[in-house]
């Protein structure tokens, strides 16, 4: 099959857009499992992401982020909403809409912190590979809720955690869930 110009230059550009949307994407795990390396590879060397509150550059932003995120075992989660890429050659720009949750403690009570936030990115491809070169964050709004109640029967849910015992890396590992009847599967 002969794509005609126009079309080919329409479904390359999809492609750009998939690649950069994959580099937001592995972002979220990255910092929801506190992954130093997988953050990392979202940004180029030369990169300077502006969070608002701290400034780094390139790797070091990864490492500011797991040492933000990382301590106890208050969980995180970034949820990424709607996302508008535009592609121009070998640079594109990117809004991306998130809501990040956190949970977490203070004088013996239990609070949830919810932000909405926006990635504003300017991607760059290099040798083939889409990037971030520069991210500010921008903070739409954000809420801190007490724990008034929580599930009662939140002890028998596998919850994650913010390492590579996490179930997206165990599974690949090998067989995480249960057979059905309760008896235990493989393990990680």
């Amino acid at each position: 099959m002969t794509l005609d110009a126009r079309t080919e230059a329409r479904l390359l550009a999809l492609l750009d857009e998939r690649d950069i949307r994959d580099v937001l994407l592995r972002y979220c795990r990255g910092v929801d499992r506190c992954d130093t390396e997988l953050i990392a590879s979202c940004y180029h060397d030369d990169a300077i992401d502006d969070h608002g509150n701290w400034v780094a550059h390139g790797r070091d932003a990864a490492r500011g982020i797991v040492e933000r995120v990382k301590p106890g075992t208050d969980p995180a989660m970034h949820f990424l909403g709607n996302v508008r890429i535009e592609v121009d050659g070998d640079t594109a720009f990117t809004e991306s809409y998130l809501l990040a949750f956190r949970a977490f403690g203070r004088d013996d009570k239990r609070y949830t912190r919810t932000r909405a936030l926006r990635f504003v990115d300017r991607f760059t491809r290099r040798n083939g590979e889409w990037r971030i070169s520069e991210r500010m964050v921008t903070d739409d709004w954000n809420r801190i809720d007490e724990v008034i109640e929580a599930m009662q029967e939140a002890d028998q849910f596998r919850y994650g955690s913010k390492d590579r015992d996490d179930p997206v890396y165990a599974i690949r590992r090998g067989r995480v869930a249960r057979e059905p009847g309760g008896n235990a599967g493989g393990t990680a």
